[in-house]
C-alpha cells in the first residue's frame, strides 16, 4: 500500500496539505494486511488469520482478505469496507510514520504517501481541503491525533513482531495450503502463508508455554487456529460477488465502512464506529 514517502516540514510544507480520500480502493488489491496484537479481540470474530513474510526476514501477523492474490474481497464496487473491523494498518492513510536522517542521527517522523493522489500544495477548504499546519508551524489536530496513533501502532508493531518471532523460534509455523474450494479456476489460491502447527503446539511443556505466554506468542497461537473457521466466510463473498457481477449490481455492504471515518484512529473502533 505504501508509496512515495515525503517527510513533513513545518517550515517546506507550511501552507501544503492534502484532501481525505472518499473510498478505500487504495486496498483494493491486498489479499491479507499485516495486523497488530492489540487488534485481536477486534479482527478475530471476523477474518482468517494466517503469518506472512515481513520485509526484512522473519514472520508477521496478518488477517486474510481474499482467496487469490491481488484481490481484496473486503471491500464492494464503491471502495467501501464491507466485512466489519478495518485493521489500522489502513486507518492511518495516507500518512505514515517512518524513520528518517536527521543530521547524524535518525528519528520517525510523519510522512506522507504522495502514490495516494491526495497532496494539495494549495489546499482549498472550500473544496473539504486542508493544510497539515497551522500558521505558526504547528500539526493541525487531526494530525496530532494521527501522529499519537501511529506511534502507537508503532510501538505494538514491535511487540507483536517479538510475539510472532516466538512462535517462529518454537517452530509451530507451518505452511497452509487454504483447505478451501477455489471458486477460480483460472487463478491459484492465495499461497505463502503460514499457520500454527497446533498438533506441536499440543506436545509443548509447560516451561515452554510459559514462555510463549510472557511474549504474548500464546495469545496469537490460539486466535489463529480459532480463526480458521473464517475461511469459509471469504469463498461465500466471493460467491456473492461473482453473482451480483453477473446481475450487473455491486455488493452490498454487509457491515459497510464508511470512507470518511476510516481515519479512525483507535485500535477498539469497529466498522460502525
Amino acid at each position: 500500500m505504501t508509496g512515495r514517502l515525503l517527510p513533513l516540514d513545518a517550515v517546506q510544507h507550511r501552507t501544503h496539505g492534502w484532501r481525505r480520500h472518499t473510498d478505500l480502493r487504495f486496498a483494493a488489491g491486498d489479499a491479507w494486511a499485516p495486523l497488530l496484537l492489540a487488534e485481536l479481540p477486534a479482527a478475530l470474530p471476523t477474518f482468517p488469520l494466517a503469518f506472512v513474510q515481513r520485509p526484512g526476514g522473519g514472520w508477521q501477523l496478518a488477517v486474510v482478505q481474499g482467496l487469490h492474490a491481488g484481490d481484496n474481497l473486503c471491500l464492494d464496487a464503491a471502495g467501501r469496507w464491507v466485512l466489519g473491523y478495518l485493521p489500522s494498518y489502513y486507518r492511518g492513510h495516507p500518512f505514515v510514520l517512518c524513520e528518517v536522517a536527521i543530521g547524524e542521527g535518525r528519528r520517525k517522523v510523519l510522512c506522507f504517501d504522495l502514490d495516494s493522489g491526495l497532496y494539495r500544495e494549495a489546499p482549498r477548504p472550500e473544496a473539504g481541503e486542508e493544510r497539515f499546519f497551522d500558521d505558526d508551524g504547528k500539526l493541525q489536530p487531526l494530525l496530532e491525533r494521527a501522529v499519537a496513533f501511529l506511534q502507537q501502532t508503532d510501538d505494538n508493531r514491535q511487540l507483536t513482531h517479538s510475539a510472532v518471532d516466538a512462535l517462529a523460534e518454537a517452530e509451530l509455523l507451518q505452511p497452509w495450503e487454504l483447505a478451501v474450494p477455489n471458486p477460480d479456476a483460472d487463478r491459484p489460491l492465495l499461497s505463502g502463508l503460514m499457520r500454527i502447527d497446533e498438533a506441536r503446539l499440543n506436545t509443548l511443556d509447560a516451561a515452554a508455554l510459559a514462555h510463549l505466554r510472557s511474549r504474548n506468542g500464546l495469545s496469537i497461537a490460539y486466535a489463529q487456529v480459532f480463526s480458521l473457521p473464517r475461511l469459509g466466510l471469504l469463498r461465500r463473498i466471493y460467491e456473492r460477488r461473482a453473482a451480483r457481477s453477473q446481475l450487473g449490481a455491486g455488493l452490498d455492504g454487509l457491515l459497510a465502512e464508511d470512507p470518511a471515518d476510516s481515519l479512525n484512529f483507535d485500535f477498539d473502533a469497529d466498522s460502525e464506529t
